[in-house]
């Protein structure tokens, strides 16, 4: 849909953006604030007291002719019509209560507000991206990291979440700065990037007028100082990292060796290199989400959709017989981009979109929206219209191989694509790395496929373990939860091939003793002990489902 916000659980409606200046709040089971001391809380009463007057008091008034707003279906059609074909109207971004500033500063472009500023940055942002896709699909690096990523599989299977997100970890430092070691950097800015811009992060971001009290008792704002100072020092070493080597004349092909070529026009954004840093960083940084979230849910997928592995298993050996598959291969690989098209469709990484503000006011078939207004286009329900998705609930590629199906789209060489998946934004706002993402899952998921079985994993007395049916972290980019799962080499054959693919699979997450014995730096990253019951969950974002090892349980379908 394109409405003014529709939240996980009703549809809400905001005129605004912050508590002075808002109508039609709902707030779901607010936390106590008993950290504040009596005059905090008193002052908190007061602002509350303040925004519900406002609340009351300033409805606009409409244009004559026009209606006051009410819930409308979710709707592919509106979507486009409101986000693709007025899209300057309805590109802007909303302040951020917990990270004040993010909105109309140079630091992370996808919350950037519309305006020149965020123009210079996405203009570059999508040069860098046609000219590395050009220059060898992305100089090689996906390639290169799926070969690394079936051998870790091989070697601990039972690390399957660690190894995806490693391996996005690995591209991304890759492909931004030339060398793969800076991704544990991004393992790091990450999660706290995630959780302070969420709604389920920082209090403030549901309690808003919090974000008026004093630095003093704000301990929300003393953190997002932390973690903007932590994503700058990640990007600025890199990116000398880069520019050190890039004077030696060693720098490896990357995102920021472009901007220091000033190749295909890039010198036309006019970027300094705080600027630079944090285009290339925070474009890094989505992709491992954007992409370790898929890859997550495709092992979800083949758990409760056993059925699916053995056919694209039989498409990848038909076409790609002894070798991993290539972005060359696509166009035979139908099924292929079918599973990939169909997860992105089942889970999407970012279910209720990431809100867009309508810059001016508008009216759309005889309904008004003031500037002002926050418009999601809920994802999650746009890939559920009835008449585009039966079964909407299920896991169903044949939807986009089947005549029979709404969906269905011809030449199969083509179709299905994920470039323009809704779940990759709308105009202005769409995802500028969408040939990345396509390359990384068409060719990871495919490689997986190639080289192994997945599949519920035995439990206690003879039980199958269960495996979560929608379970994800509650961020604005979701990820599904991990569980135990069987991941076994297909054959003899090509666990024999997969070793010879390369001998060193550089394990990006250490084990936990290093730490204790004192080698470490400020950027490594750690799993919890063995043994431990635990796994590297990657500060909650890929968190171990509950009860994943407790008796028998069912799974009737769509439950």
């Amino acid at each position: 849909m394109a409405q003014a916000i529709h939240a996980a659980s009703e549809s809400l409606y905001y005129e605004a953006t912050n508590a002075s200046n808002y109508a039609g709040v709902h707030i779901e089971s607010p936390v106590a604030a008993g950290f504040l001391h009596s005059r905090a809380v008193w002052a908190l009463g007061l602002l509350v007291a303040l925004a519900i007057t406002r609340m009351i008091t300033s409805k606009p008034k409409m244009p004559a002719g026009t209606k006051a707003l009410p819930q409308i279906p979710e709707s592919d059609k509106i979507a486009r019509d409101l986000l693709v074909h007025r899209g300057k109207k309805y590109g802007g971004r909303h302040e951020i209560p917990a990270a004040v500033g993010v909105k109309d500063g140079s630091e992370f472009v996808p919350l950037m507000n519309i305006g020149d500023n965020f123009w210079r940055h996405k203009n570059l942002i999508h040069a860098l991206n046609r000219q590395a896709n050009a220059d060898n699909i992305f100089f090689g690096y996906p390639e290169l990291e799926n070969k690394n990523t079936l051998r870790r599989l091989l070697d601990h299977p039972d690390k399957w979440s660690e190894h995806i997100i490693t391996h996005c970890s690995r591209v991304a430092g890759r492909i931004a700065w030339g060398d793969p070691r800076h991704g544990t950097k991004l393992l790091h800015v990450v999660p706290v990037l995630l959780k302070a811009v969420s709604p389920g992060g920082p209090i403030v971001n549901l309690l808003t007028p919090l974000m008026y009290l004093p630095d003093s008792i704000s301990p929300w704002k003393k953190a997002e100082a932390k973690r903007a100072q932590q994503m700058k020092d990640a990007f600025y070493e890199a990116q000398e990292d880069v520019i050190k080597r890039y004077e030696e004349g060693t720098a490896e092909g990357s995102w920021t060796k472009l901007w220091l070529d000033k190749a295909q026009g890039l010198e036309k954004s006019h970027l300094n290199k705080h600027e630079a840093a944090h285009a290339v960083g925070s474009n890094a940084l989505v992709a491992i989400v954007t992409i370790g979230s898929p890859v997550h849910t495709f092992f979800t997928a083949m758990c409760h959709y056993p059925s699916w592995l053995p056919r694209l298993q039989e498409e990848v050996d038909r076409v790609c017989g002894d070798r991993l598959p290539l972005m060359t291969d696509m166009p035979e690989l139908p099924v292929l981009r079918a599973v990939v098209k169909e997860t992105l469709r089942w889970r999407q990484p970012t279910p209720l979109g990431v809100p867009h503000i309508l810059e001016e006011d508008d009216v759309y078939e005889g309904y008004f929206m003031p500037k002002g207004a926050m418009i999601h286009a809920n994802h999650y329900l746009i890939s559920r219209e009835p008449t585009q998705f039966p079964e909407a609930d299920e896991w169903r590629p044949e939807r986009w191989l089947d005549p029979s199906w709404p969906t269905y789209k011809e030449p199969l060489s083509e179709f299905p694509t994920v470039r323009g998946d809704p779940g990759f934004g709308y105009g202005v706002r769409a995802c500028p790395g969408i040939d990345l993402v396509a390359t990384e899952l068409y060719t990871t998921i495919g490689s997986i496929a190639w080289g192994f079985n997945i599949k519920r994993k035995e439990g206690k007395a003879g039980y199958e373990n269960p495996v979560p049916w929608y379970q994800t972290n509650p961020y604005v980019i979701t990820m599904a939860s991990q569980f135990p799962a069987d991941v076994t080499p297909r054959t003899a054959e090509k666990a024999r091939i997969i070793r010879q693919l390369t001998e060193d699979p550089s394990l990006t997450v250490r084990a936990v003793g290093e730490k204790s014995e004192g080698q470490f730096g400020r950027w490594d990253v750690f799993r919890p002990e063995e043994g431990s019951g635990r796994t590297f969950d990657w500060e909650g974002l890929t968190a171990l489902a509950p009860d994943h090892d407790k008796g028998p349980r069912r799974y009737p379908v769509g439950v």
